[in-house]
């Protein structure tokens, strides 16, 4: 639902002819499969997108903040960084499903590591302990990191249109 729908917000901005999209963007996380395909469609649109972090960007919205062309964070924002899983409810698993999971697991892991290492100063070694510690990362580290490109306090123009997508769960 929530990719569905910012696909579509996102979509029909572009649509619109602006020279540009600006994104305010605080999340607790998805589905990688969902921050995946937002990041790659936010990639493929025919104008820039500037994403800004005004609040906490955790988990694979963490690969969804990377797509910005431009990424700019509040001064009172932080990133935080976990490695990929699944929940079992109630459930028997035998070795084959096990190792279908483990194989799932780390092909997610492997395609957010490539992402942070694309388009910040971390390496592969970094990313993965960012993923083992579960850290939590303020604007002004994640400056040092390369993770965003600008701390400030944000402000947007008083002519700009603003649409609002609000998701809970």
């Amino acid at each position: 639902m929530t990719t569905s729908a910012l696909g579509g917000v996102l979509a029909d901005v572009a649509n619109k002819n602006h020279d540009e999209i600006h994104m305010l963007l605080s999340t607790p996380g998805g589905t990688v499969q969902d921050g995946i395909a937002i990041y790659n469609f936010i990639r493929a649109l025919p104008v820039p997108l500037i994403t800004y972090n005004i609040g906490q960007v955790n988990s694979i919205g963490n690969v969804v903040y990377q797509a910005g062309q431009r990424r700019i964070a509040s001064k009172t924002s932080s990133f935080m960084f976990h490695g990929v899983g699944f929940d079992i409810k109630n459930a028997r698993m035998e070795l084959k499903q096990l190792r279908e999971r483990m194989q799932s697991i780390t092909n997610d892991q492997n395609l957010i590591t490539d992402i942070m290492v694309r388009h910040t100063n971390l390496s592969a070694q970094n990313v993965n302990a960012l993923f083992l510690e579960m850290e939590n990362i303020r604007a002004n580290e994640a400056l040092e990191r390369g993770i965003t490109d600008e701390v400030t306090d944000i402000r947007l123009l008083k002519q700009m249109p603003i649409l609002s997508l609000v998701f809970q769960g």
